[in-house]
């Protein structure tokens, strides 16, 4: 039999014992009890949102309205001020072109399209975040004054071809192509995406729309941590390309 060590009361040995049980207990239920909060419903109540009311409420925040008037007032009212184009190495230049699938699996070639009319190109973050995605939002709703002109609209993320068609199924689709740009390749040619120079680490992508005329060359610019939703810009851009204008 054991005698009890001389420097350590009984009851102060119970008590050490006692806590130690206490504190194993404890660790025992924040394992536990985490895993299932994690797995609740509680947690991940953000699964459940509903990202295209959000991304059309972003737009109300905007004070987005969508076009409305004749395509000739809206393009010619010395009123209206168009955001200017931005500096930007491939101003004035061809655009780089590129083949990319679109969420039914068939390709989609700019150069190609470009012999059909002007192109407006938008690099965008993905369909899981609202405030990315409203800019596709508006330009659906102006969808017809583009078409006036002979546009189109196309739309570009890393979002896998799949998770664009879960969202269309749950929301419905977008009447432009929206293709799947892997690992923003393509946004790196336009220099809306720049990788990072640490490993393992996600580049830097910013919103990116690009105006491109049917000699395949960019007439204007617009790269910015916010989407760009000032869609009357983008025609009067088409106006000034049509007449001969250069952009400003």
């Amino acid at each position: 039999m054991h005698e009890p060590h001389p420097d350590v009361p009984g009851a102060l040995r119970s008590h050490s014992f006692g806590k130690a049980i206490a504190i194993k207990l404890a660790l025992v239920v924040l394992v536990v009890g985490g895993s299932v909060l994690v797995s609740s419903s509680w947690w991940n109540r953000g699964s459940s949102r509903d990202l295209a009311q959000e991304a059309k409420n972003d737009l109300e925040s905007r004070h987005f309205q969508p076009l409305s008037g004749s395509l000739q007032t809206l393009v010619s009212d010395p009123a209206y001020r168009p955001v200017p184009t931005q500096s930007h190495p491939l101003l004035g230049k061809p655009a780089p072109d590129f083949t990319l699938k679109d969420t039914d699996g068939n390709d989609w070639t700019l150069s190609r399209e470009i012999k059909k009319g002007p192109v407006v190109v938008v690099f965008y973050y993905g369909y899981h975040c609202s405030h990315c995605v409203s800019q596709l939002f508006g330009l659906a709703k102006d969808l017809d004054s583009f078409a006036e002109f002979g546009a189109s609209v196309v739309a570009l993320s890393s979002d896998p071809a799949e998770t664009t068609r879960e969202r269309y199924r749950k929301y419905g689709a977008f009447a432009f192509p929206v293709l799947c740009d892997p690992n923003d390749r393509v946004a790196e040619k336009f220099g809306a995406y720049t990788p990072s120079t640490v490993a393992g680490e996600s580049g830097d992508l910013l919103h990116g729309t690009f105006l491109i005329g049917t000699d395949g060359k960019v007439l204007w610019v617009n790269i910015a941590p916010e989407p760009f939703t000032e869609n009357r810009t983008l025609l009067v851009q088409l106006h000034r390309a049509r007449s001969g204008k250069t952009s400003e």
